[in-house]
Protein backbone atom coordinates (compact mmCIF):
# COMPACT_ATOMS: atom_id res chain seq x y z
CA UNK A 1 0.00 0.00 0.00
CA UNK A 2 2.95 2.02 1.03
CA UNK A 3 4.25 1.86 -2.43
CA UNK A 4 1.58 2.56 -4.27
CA UNK A 5 0.84 5.95 -2.33
CA UNK A 6 4.72 6.63 -2.95
CA UNK A 7 4.27 5.62 -6.77
CA UNK A 8 1.36 8.67 -7.08
CA UNK A 9 2.80 10.70 -4.92
CA UNK A 10 5.55 11.10 -7.05
CA UNK A 11 3.53 11.25 -10.25
CA UNK A 12 1.37 13.78 -8.87
CA UNK A 13 4.10 16.47 -7.58
CA UNK A 14 6.47 15.85 -11.27
CA UNK A 15 3.28 16.08 -12.94
CA UNK A 16 2.06 19.27 -11.33
CA UNK A 17 5.82 20.87 -11.48
CA UNK A 18 5.63 20.06 -15.84
CA UNK A 19 2.24 21.55 -16.27
CA UNK A 20 2.78 24.80 -13.96
CA UNK A 21 5.97 25.10 -15.86
CA UNK A 22 8.73 24.75 -12.94
CA UNK A 23 9.81 22.45 -14.84
CA UNK A 24 10.36 23.81 -18.20
CA UNK A 25 10.75 21.43 -21.99
CA UNK A 26 13.88 20.59 -22.33
CA UNK A 27 14.64 20.55 -18.00
CA UNK A 28 16.75 17.19 -17.49
CA UNK A 29 16.37 15.77 -14.16
CA UNK A 30 18.83 12.32 -13.28
CA UNK A 31 16.98 9.81 -11.06
CA UNK A 32 19.69 10.40 -8.41
CA UNK A 33 18.36 14.43 -9.03
CA UNK A 34 14.97 13.55 -8.66
CA UNK A 35 15.52 11.29 -4.90
CA UNK A 36 16.59 13.97 -3.49
CA UNK A 37 14.42 16.51 -4.93
CA UNK A 38 11.31 14.24 -3.72
CA UNK A 39 13.19 12.52 -0.84
CA UNK A 40 11.91 8.82 -2.01
CA UNK A 41 13.73 5.66 -3.83
CA UNK A 42 14.07 5.52 -7.22
CA UNK A 43 11.25 2.17 -7.37
CA UNK A 44 8.71 4.98 -7.08
CA UNK A 45 9.94 7.72 -8.80
CA UNK A 46 10.32 5.20 -11.84
CA UNK A 47 6.82 4.24 -12.18
CA UNK A 48 5.80 7.91 -12.10
CA UNK A 49 8.52 8.36 -14.84
CA UNK A 50 7.01 5.71 -17.36
CA UNK A 51 3.25 7.35 -16.35
CA UNK A 52 4.52 10.98 -17.52
CA UNK A 53 6.47 9.31 -20.48
CA UNK A 54 3.40 7.10 -21.77
CA UNK A 55 1.09 10.49 -20.77
CA UNK A 56 3.78 12.02 -23.50
CA UNK A 57 4.55 15.05 -20.66
CA UNK A 58 8.37 13.85 -19.96
CA UNK A 59 11.00 11.22 -22.07
CA UNK A 60 12.41 8.93 -19.72
CA UNK A 61 14.79 7.18 -20.57
CA UNK A 62 15.31 3.84 -17.53
CA UNK A 63 18.75 4.33 -15.55
CA UNK A 64 19.39 7.92 -16.88
CA UNK A 65 16.05 10.52 -16.23
CA UNK A 66 13.41 12.87 -16.88
CA UNK A 67 13.45 14.99 -20.08
CA UNK A 68 10.51 17.25 -19.67
CA UNK A 69 8.94 17.39 -23.43
CA UNK A 70 7.85 20.37 -26.12
CA UNK A 71 5.51 21.15 -27.22
CA UNK A 72 5.61 21.93 -31.00
CA UNK A 73 4.39 24.47 -33.13
CA UNK A 74 2.92 21.58 -35.53
CA UNK A 75 0.89 20.26 -32.18
CA UNK A 76 0.03 23.53 -31.20
CA UNK A 77 -1.34 24.27 -34.61
CA UNK A 78 -3.03 20.59 -35.03
CA UNK A 79 -4.94 20.83 -31.77
CA UNK A 80 -6.31 24.10 -32.34
CA UNK A 81 -7.44 22.85 -35.44
CA UNK A 82 -8.98 19.85 -33.80
CA UNK A 83 -10.78 21.73 -30.48
CA UNK A 84 -12.29 24.61 -33.53
CA UNK A 85 -13.99 21.70 -35.46
CA UNK A 86 -15.23 19.73 -32.29
CA UNK A 87 -16.08 22.69 -30.33
CA UNK A 88 -17.76 25.16 -32.46
CA UNK A 89 -20.05 21.58 -33.18
CA UNK A 90 -20.53 21.09 -29.63
CA UNK A 91 -21.37 24.48 -28.70
CA UNK A 92 -24.06 24.07 -31.72
CA UNK A 93 -25.37 21.57 -30.60
CA UNK A 94 -25.60 21.82 -26.60
CA UNK A 95 -27.93 25.13 -27.74
CA UNK A 96 -30.37 22.94 -29.27
CA UNK A 97 -30.24 21.01 -25.83
CA UNK A 98 -32.26 20.55 -22.59
CA UNK A 99 -29.85 21.59 -19.84
CA UNK A 100 -30.22 19.41 -16.41
CA UNK A 101 -30.08 22.20 -13.36
CA UNK A 102 -26.45 20.10 -12.04
CA UNK A 103 -25.09 21.26 -15.42
CA UNK A 104 -26.11 24.91 -15.43
CA UNK A 105 -25.16 24.97 -11.77
CA UNK A 106 -21.81 23.58 -12.69
CA UNK A 107 -21.28 26.35 -15.15
CA UNK A 108 -22.24 29.22 -13.17
CA UNK A 109 -19.89 27.71 -10.11
CA UNK A 110 -16.97 27.14 -12.65
CA UNK A 111 -17.61 31.00 -14.40
CA UNK A 112 -17.52 32.43 -10.62
CA UNK A 113 -14.19 30.90 -9.40
CA UNK A 114 -12.89 32.25 -12.96
CA UNK A 115 -14.05 35.39 -12.08
CA UNK A 116 -12.19 34.99 -8.80
CA UNK A 117 -9.12 34.10 -10.45
CA UNK A 118 -9.21 37.05 -12.42
CA UNK A 119 -9.60 39.68 -9.03
CA UNK A 120 -6.37 37.82 -7.68
CA UNK A 121 -4.15 37.37 -11.13
CA UNK A 122 -4.20 33.58 -10.31
CA UNK A 123 -3.34 32.30 -13.85
CA UNK A 124 -2.55 28.87 -12.96
CA UNK A 125 -5.78 28.14 -10.93
CA UNK A 126 -7.45 30.38 -13.91
CA UNK A 127 -6.25 28.14 -16.17
CA UNK A 128 -7.87 24.69 -14.29
CA UNK A 129 -11.16 26.40 -14.53
CA UNK A 130 -10.86 27.04 -18.18
CA UNK A 131 -9.41 23.28 -18.82
CA UNK A 132 -12.71 22.28 -17.43
CA UNK A 133 -15.08 24.42 -18.56
CA UNK A 134 -13.99 23.36 -21.89
CA UNK A 135 -13.96 19.80 -21.13
CA UNK A 136 -16.92 20.08 -19.05
CA UNK A 137 -18.92 20.67 -22.35
CA UNK A 138 -17.52 17.99 -24.43
CA UNK A 139 -19.50 15.91 -21.16
CA UNK A 140 -22.70 17.60 -20.84
CA UNK A 141 -22.82 16.67 -25.41
CA UNK A 142 -22.39 13.05 -24.18
CA UNK A 143 -20.27 11.82 -27.12
CA UNK A 144 -18.33 9.22 -25.80
CA UNK A 145 -15.12 9.41 -28.27
CA UNK A 146 -15.05 13.13 -28.56
CA UNK A 147 -15.42 12.87 -24.00
CA UNK A 148 -12.64 10.66 -24.21
CA UNK A 149 -9.67 12.30 -26.98
CA UNK A 150 -10.77 15.63 -24.33
CA UNK A 151 -10.01 14.13 -21.40
CA UNK A 152 -6.53 12.58 -23.15
CA UNK A 153 -5.68 15.96 -24.35
CA UNK A 154 -6.90 17.49 -20.88
CA UNK A 155 -2.95 18.06 -19.68
CA UNK A 156 -2.06 19.41 -23.11
CA UNK A 157 -4.93 21.41 -23.10
CA UNK A 158 -3.48 22.75 -19.36
CA UNK A 159 -0.19 23.52 -20.74
CA UNK A 160 -1.00 25.63 -23.74
CA UNK A 161 -3.83 27.67 -22.08
CA UNK A 162 -0.98 28.65 -19.49
CA UNK A 163 1.10 29.71 -22.28
CA UNK A 164 -1.08 32.05 -23.48
CA UNK A 165 -2.22 33.47 -20.43
CA UNK A 166 1.31 34.04 -19.67
CA UNK A 167 1.89 35.46 -23.39
CA UNK A 168 -0.64 38.15 -23.19
CA UNK A 169 -1.19 39.32 -19.97
CA UNK A 170 -4.95 40.63 -20.75
CA UNK A 171 -5.88 37.38 -21.97
CA UNK A 172 -7.67 36.23 -18.60
CA UNK A 173 -10.14 38.67 -18.50
CA UNK A 174 -10.86 38.38 -22.23
CA UNK A 175 -10.78 34.34 -21.71
CA UNK A 176 -13.56 34.75 -19.45
CA UNK A 177 -15.77 36.97 -20.97
CA UNK A 178 -15.74 34.82 -24.23
CA UNK A 179 -16.56 31.70 -21.59
CA UNK A 180 -19.30 33.38 -20.19
CA UNK A 181 -20.78 34.59 -23.62
CA UNK A 182 -20.37 31.22 -24.51
CA UNK A 183 -22.73 29.84 -22.22
CA UNK A 184 -25.02 32.57 -22.18
CA UNK A 185 -25.78 32.04 -26.20
CA UNK A 186 -25.80 28.04 -25.73
CA UNK A 187 -27.90 28.39 -22.90
CA UNK A 188 -30.30 30.66 -24.85
CA UNK A 189 -30.53 28.73 -27.66
CA UNK A 190 -28.39 31.03 -29.67
CA UNK A 191 -26.28 28.18 -31.57
CA UNK A 192 -24.65 28.99 -34.42
CA UNK A 193 -23.08 32.61 -32.20
CA UNK A 194 -22.23 30.28 -29.56
CA UNK A 195 -20.24 28.30 -32.47
CA UNK A 196 -18.94 31.30 -33.85
CA UNK A 197 -17.77 32.62 -30.37
CA UNK A 198 -16.33 29.57 -29.50
CA UNK A 199 -14.13 29.38 -33.11
CA UNK A 200 -13.29 33.31 -32.32
CA UNK A 201 -12.12 32.16 -29.25
CA UNK A 202 -9.79 29.42 -30.13
CA UNK A 203 -8.59 31.32 -33.39
CA UNK A 204 -7.49 33.68 -30.92
CA UNK A 205 -5.65 31.56 -28.35
CA UNK A 206 -3.62 29.78 -31.25
CA UNK A 207 -2.58 32.98 -32.87
CA UNK A 208 -0.54 34.28 -29.49
CA UNK A 209 1.48 31.09 -29.52
CA UNK A 210 2.28 31.54 -33.41
CA UNK A 211 3.20 35.20 -33.39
Amino acid sequence: MTAVTLKEKAYIELRKSILNGELKPGDFLTERMLVELLGMSRTPIRSALERLDVEGLAKYTPNKGLIVTEISLTQVVEIFDFRIAIESYIAKRLATRAWSSDDVSWFEDNLRVQRECIEVNDHARFTEADTAFHTKLADVYDNSEIARTMERLQDMLYRIALRVLRKDVNRIRSSYEDHLRIFELIREGRGPEAASRMEEHLEYGKRILLT
